[in-house]
């Protein structure tokens, strides 16, 4: 099971560091697992992970309005990171705005995916978990190694990383019918 433990390991022993048994365990060890907890949102939310995708379907407004633009007020959820999409079944989407934690809608309810910006470590897919080691150690590398070019090639290793993750990723994405074209593909000799 991936957790914040097994993270700074991993992210240590890209710094040439030696584990540790116990969080902040060496000034090196506090580094490495603040630099991961400050990372985390961002990789988050830096692409559309499925596994990071919540639905929510809110039924119950504010009782005071917002914004005079918009009939009704939702509060977001602590976790929110950012939009995903509408989840509704209707030809128009709805007009909303997001202001100050506030999802500003004219529709009742208000059914949506956002992406979180605080998800556990052992519900993120190996890949990804990856892409965030190889990060953290190398915004890491000039505090601990003071070795520029280690932090360069790790930056370089996080690229490659997150690109896996990436094709991991929209590989399981649902896959969309495409439109309706007369023209065969396929011929018969």
């Amino acid at each position: 099971m991936t957790d914040l433990l097994d993270l700074t390991n991993r992210a240590l022993s890209e710094l040439g560091q030696l584990p540790i048994q116990a969080l902040g365990q060496t000034p090196y060890s506090v580094i490495v697992q603040n630099k991961i907890i400050e990372l985390a949102p961002e990789v988050l939310l830096d692409y559309n992970w499925n596994f990071a995708v919540v639905y929510v379907a809110n039924y119950s407004p504010e009782t005071t309005n917002y914004s005079p633009d918009y009939v009704y007020s939702y509060q977001l959820p602590g976790d929110y990171g950012k939009f995903f999409r509408w989840a509704t079944t209707g030809a128009q989407w709805p007009i909303y705005a997001i202001i100050d934690g506030m999802l500003l809608a004219n529709t009742l309810p208000v059914q949506y995916y956002y992406i979180a910006n605080d998800i556990p470590f052992q519900y993120w897919p190996p890949l990804v978990a990856r892409a965030l080691v190889l990060y953290a150690a190398a915004k890491s590398a000039p505090t601990i190694t003071n070795n520029i070019k280690l932090s360069e090639y790790l930056y370089k290793e996080y690229e490659l990383a997150r690109v896996k993750a990436i094709l991991e990723n929209d590989m399981e994405r649902s896959v969309q019918s495409t439109p309706y074209n007369d023209f065969q593909r396929i011929t018969f000799v």
